[in-house]
């Protein structure tokens, strides 16, 4: 391709450009965009439903495409390999500041469901330590075991004790911890001070 080949090249882009600005349509017959709408569209930019209404000539899918052209809307994120793999090595066990660290410009929740679609799960924290020696060797098993609380209440028939009531050290109910106990394969063993 030589110099005279660009040049005419170049000479007609200017010439179709002046058309489609003297005629105002494309090539295609769509009507360009005119100042006008634009800033109408910067104006009401969130309010899709004020935009159809003021720009009634134009299409749901044309206006939010013209937003998006002229920088109003936040870019989509496009998932790559790298990045699902990336994804797939972080999310189980790296902090959420990390994670979104390697993501910028990626909310949070957007990263979740990118990570739910995929299967990628989140590894489980340990239960909390209450303070009460049998009902936190219970809750360490069951996080041993993977089971949740729920089902330990379900199983025991203990009602919700281990969902609601198990985190508050006050009052255990040592009824509901030896269920568990028995259970999980353990047994509840008492030992008292030895008297001075």
């Amino acid at each position: 391709m030589n110099l005279r080949d660009l040049a005419r090249g170049a000479t007609s882009a200017a010439r179709l450009r002046g058309h489609i600005l003297r005629s105002g349509y494309t090539l295609f017959g769509q009507r360009i965009w005119t100042e006008g709408e634009n800033l109408v569209c910067r104006l009401f930019y969130p309010d899709y439903f004020a935009l159809r209404q003021i720009l009634y000539t134009r299409t749901a899918r044309a206006i939010r495409a013209h937003c998006q052209a002229l920088g109003l809307c936040k870019k989509r994120h496009l998932w790559g390999a790298l990045d699902k793999m990336r994804l797939k090595k972080l999310y189980p066990t790296s902090p959420r500041e990390e994670i979104c660290a390697a993501f910028p410009g990626v909310d949070w929740e957007n990263i979740c469901a990118v990570a739910r679609y995929y299967g990628y799960r989140r590894k489980k924290k340990p239960y909390k330590i209450t303070g009460v020696p049998a009902l936190d060797a219970v809750r360490v098993r069951c996080y041993d075991v993977k089971i949740n609380m729920r089902e330990l209440d379900e199983d025991c028939r203990t009602k919700t004790y281990f969902q609601k009531r198990g985190s508050r050290p006050l009052y255990p109910n040592f009824r509901a911890i030896n269920r568990a106990a028995s259970y999980l394969g353990g047994y509840l063993d008492f030992h008292f001070p030895p008297e001075s």
